[in-house]
């Protein structure tokens, strides 16, 4: 029983399991009425957010971003909720830092904990999950400033350096819009049911659930923009790059052009024949060096006069 916490309230009880062994899932098969299969998902991982309704409680799972410093990829926790009359019960294999501070906060706070005096938890439920939308949007900013450090870069000549770092940040916003996906819907079909079911009462909470789909919405909007702007970044980056290349290229090819006559013109005059131009005259040498100059300066004449480069 040691990875399960409670804080009582004065109607309802929260319980958190963290890393919860098959020990702990025995507790709930054995003090509550749940179907045998939200507990079975209780020992596995979860890739998608969901929500099973039944007469006497919910079962709630919602994913959330997380952000691995080590690696800076954004990753995906899941916290699953059992939400019945009088319990509230969380269930997580990650840290949640949001989550973390406000269960401590409740627990050595008995005068804060009497604000969450309800008949049922929905208000309790509305602060875990606002905090955690809120965790959110600070991982929502440092993607900007990731895509504003990228387009300076792309203007300065880090066209090379820049292509992982596009390729890092674009699936960090993919993978941050697929655990973000579903929670609009999720959140309203939550709103719907805590209506409906009399064994809620959602008259003071609904509205501050509303908040918390603006919320989703906002970040939504915000992951939409990114991808779009991130899109718009490695085009950029890959274009400056063809760009830089095919300069190379063109330069190359200048060389090439101009380096073909005057080594032609040289090999014919180094034919080691008796009646070859020039080659009894003393100044042959410094002719054919001079000619070859004027050849190559007229020809760079030419590609400059044409803008080739």
């Amino acid at each position: 029983m040691a990875n399960i916490r409670q804080i009582n309230f004065k109607n309802i009880i929260w319980m958190d399991f963290i890393n919860p062994k098959e020990n702990d899932i025995n507790h709930l098969r054995e003090n509550f009425n749940f179907h045998p299969l939200n507990i079975q998902d209780c020992m596995r991982d979860s890739h998608r957010s969901e929500i099973n309704l039944y007469d006497d409680y919910i079962f709630l799972v919602m994913l959330f971003p997380v952000y691995n410093r080590a690696t800076r990829e954004i990753t995906h926790g899941e916290i699953k909720f059992f939400i019945t009359r009088n319990h509230l019960i969380t269930i997580h294999h990650r840290d949640f830092g949001a989550m973390e501070e406000f269960f401590k906060i409740l627990e050595i706070g008995p005068s804060i904990r009497t604000k969450f005096s309800d008949e049922s938890p929905e208000q309790l439920l509305f602060e875990i999950l606002n905090k955690l939308f809120l965790y959110c949007f600070p991982m929502v900013d440092h993607l900007i400033i990731d895509c504003d450090v990228i387009e300076k870069a792309i203007f300065t000549g880090k066209e090379k350096q820049m292509v992982s770092e596009i390729l890092l940040i674009r699936r960090n916003i993919t993978d941050f819009r697929k655990i973000m996906q579903v929670h609009k819907s999720i959140l309203k079909k939550l709103i719907f049911t805590f209506k409906v079911n009399t064994i809620f009462n959602a008259k003071k909470t609904e509205i501050y659930f509303e908040n918390l789909i603006d919320y989703s919405k906002e970040i939504w909007d915000t992951l939409e923009n990114l991808k779009e702007r991130i899109e718009a970044l490695q085009d950029t980056n890959e274009s400056q790059i063809s760009f830089r290349l095919s300069t190379i290229m063109k330069t190359l090819t200048i060389i090439s052009v101009i380096t073909f006559p005057l080594t032609l013109i040289a090999t014919l005059f180094s034919m080691a024949f008796t009646n070859a131009p020039l080659r009894h005259n003393p100044y042959g040498f410094w002719i054919i060096v001079c000619s070859q100059a004027i050849i190559a300066g007229g020809m760079l004449w030419v590609f400059k006069n044409k803008k080739w480069f």
